[in-house]
């Protein structure tokens, strides 16, 4: 009797453990084949942009969810060292400026969700396609090899170039200088822009260094102003602003964290 119930233990304990593992791997295999079967399982809004490889959308049944970017890495926004975050708020700006209310469709891998609780996805774009290898294809993310996944090849291949031609973060030397009258034909890139500032503005949470007509802009986030005690003697002055150029409302536009994103050049 007392082995009919230590090997019905066993049984039980083994049949328990088997259930347990199967169920686990079904689970991952729904997922991968619910990743693998559907391009498109998902559309929805960026209604956020954490930083270059976390957005947030919002679906069509009004749900919000957090989303990584399969692949890619990007920096930390809260890096204690100063080149590494000056890279991490140019690729936010980077996925801002392509990502931030558009409609997006996403796809999937073999794994759905992280441990964060955040999905796992290819970001697609009308425009750019997969948003993934565009990041990467323009020298602001570096490819994320910890995991595979299905596209390592073509990411790896992309970042290879966009190292080779020096896109992005991987520039040597100075940044491509462009004058005010050029910025809407470099929107999307990493550059210096020369400029006079004719007026200092506080607006919201920024203050603006306007260009004569203030058809260009250079805006500091109130969070960084302590770091630029002088703000008000950029007045006049003729500056140089590096940092990744963008547009707001048709007006062409860098955001300066940092006291290296502007210098005053001798008049």
């Amino acid at each position: 009797m007392r082995n009919f119930k230590k090997n019905f233990s066993k049984l039980s304990f083994a049949l328990i453990f088997f259930l347990a593992t199967f169920g686990f791997f079904s689970k991952r295999l729904f997922q991968h084949e619910q990743g693998k079967d559907s391009s498109f399982p998902e559309s929805g809004l960026v209604t956020a942009v954490y930083d270059g490889d976390t957005i947030k959308v919002k679906f069509k049944n009004e749900k919000e969810r957090k989303v990584r970017l399969i692949g890619i890495d990007t920096p930390e926004i809260g890096d204690s060292r100063e080149e590494a975050k000056f890279r991490a708020h140019m690729a936010r700006r980077f996925a801002f400026f392509y990502l931030y209310r558009k409609t997006v469709k996403l796809s999937y891998d073999w794994e759905i969700e992280d441990k964060y609780d955040r999905l796992l996805a290819y970001v697609w774009t009308e425009k750019q396609g997969l948003f993934n290898k565009f990041i990467l294809s323009e020298g602001f993310a570096a490819v994320f090899l910890k995991f595979p996944f299905k596209y390592r090849e073509e990411f790896i291949e992309a970042e290879r170039e966009a190292r080779e031609l020096e896109k992005g973060f991987w520039k040597k030397g100075p940044y491509p200088s462009i004058s005010e009258q050029d910025t809407r034909a470099y929107l999307g890139k990493l550059l210096s822009v020369k400029y006079t500032c004719s007026r200092v503005q506080t607006k919201g949470k920024f203050v603006f260094l306007y260009s004569s007509g203030e058809e260009f802009s250079t805006l500091v986030p109130r969070e960084s102003i302590s770091f630029f005690p002088e703000l008000k003697s950029f007045e006049g002055k003729a500056l140089t602003v590096t940092g990744f150029l963008e547009e707001y409302k048709q007006k062409p536009q860098i955001v300066a964290f940092f006291p290296r994103q502007i210098k005053i050049e001798k008049q």
